[in-house]
């Protein structure tokens, strides 16, 4: 068990470092007028998911399916664990970091929301978060 907790906080590490590199990137661009990413709405992301992975590595496309099939069933928890082990995939190219970057940002505002209404789930899945980055 501990074992996973140590596996799962090093690859939060690693998902909080690219996505700080990633926006920083974006802000050192010769574009700096370029605004930052917006979250996908939730109808969209799941074929948004699909077409940018349709030719990635098949770790990283297995993955993408099940973030989309734990979409399609409204389980933003694990959505969001699978998202944030997504980004943490080396190789994405651009377009698969902004899909999965933009539908992270989707999926965290309704965790948020969730909590605000008394979602325990939602409310650990967030706390996990904050905890291991």
């Amino acid at each position: 068990m501990a074992f996973l907790l140590m596996k799962h906080a090093r690859i939060m590490r690693v998902v909080l470092l690219l996505q700080v590199l990633w926006l920083g990137a974006a802000g050192c661009s010769k574009n700096a007028s370029q605004p930052a990413p917006a979250p996908l709405p939730i109808d969209q992301l799941p074929a948004a998911l699909e077409k940018a992975f349709t030719k990635a590595k098949p770790e990283a496309k297995d993955l993408a399916s099940q973030v989309v099939a734990f979409l399609q069933a409204q389980d933003y928890t694990k959505a969001y664990t699978g998202l944030q082990n997504l980004l943490g995939k080396p190789s994405l190219t651009k377009e698969q970091i902004n899909v999965t970057t933009r539908g992270s940002l989707t999926v965290t505002t309704l965790l948020q929301s969730a909590q605000a209404s008394g979602d325990a789930k939602a409310a650990d899945a967030l706390k996990a978060y904050r905890l291991n980055k």
